[in-house]
């Protein structure tokens, strides 16, 4: 696990500081508070921009993403598809079994707060805790970071699972421990099933493209 860490470290070391710094605010400023302060900034660019960007954590384009990933690599393509699965897996479970009835931001602040609502966007209630979409983000782009050595490619991969989990509460759909909880779990997800493939060598057969370019491979 280690070596992932430290393989990973423009990732991994911005994603501690951050989960820990914002774990931090949250002893000084409650999450109503926080949500609030989102909810002011906003734009009709953003608007836009996040209505369509957070939909990259949904379920549906991370099996895009895994399915176009078994092209290149299958072994990564099925990693990828684990990934997301599992951790969708687990954040369900939260949600339904052990976190059923805490309430989303609109549930919460609507009464009493006039807040900014995206047009388009679905507005949801209850099952706010963890975030399916942080979850599912950060599961997919931790394991893109580790499937590269390139500094460019693994903080690339960072800022996108940020601004996905951003959104959820840009949207007024999470509040930020429901965004942390669900980084977290995406995140620690993807390692575990990364190491567990690489200490295991799981399916190291299938490390190719599904369409070989070798005799060897189309053999």
């Amino acid at each position: 696990m280690i070596g992932f860490l430290q393989k990973t470290k423009i990732f991994t070391i911005p994603f501690f500081v951050l989960v820990g710094g914002l774990s931090l605010l949250l002893i000084f400023f409650n999450k109503a508070e926080v949500a609030l302060w989102v909810n002011a900034h906003n734009s009709p660019a953003l608007d836009i921009f996040f209505r369509y960007f957070t939909n990259l954590g949904d379920g549906v384009a991370a099996a895009v993403i895994s399915l176009v990933f078994l092209f290149f690599n299958i072994r990564r393509g099925i990693i990828l598809l684990l990934s997301f699965l599992l951790s969708g897996l687990i954040i369900q479970l939260l949600k339904i079994f052990i976190f059923p009835d805490v309430i989303r931001p609109v549930a919460l602040l609507g009464e009493t707060h006039v807040l900014h609502l995206v047009d388009g966007v679905k507005v949801l209630y209850r099952q706010s805790f963890p975030s399916g979409h942080t979850g599912t983000a950060f599961s997919i782009f931790f394991c893109l970071a580790a499937f590269t050595d390139k500094n460019r490619i693994q903080f690339f991969a960072l800022i996108m699972a940020i601004l996905i989990g951003y959104s959820r509460m840009y949207l007024s759909q999470h509040f930020l421990p429901d965004v942390l909880v669900g980084a977290v779990v995406g995140t620690f997800t993807a390692l575990c099933l990364l190491v567990l493939f690489e200490q295991k060598n799981l399916l190291g057969s299938l490390n190719h493209s599904i369409f070989p370019t070798n005799r060897n491979h189309a053999k």
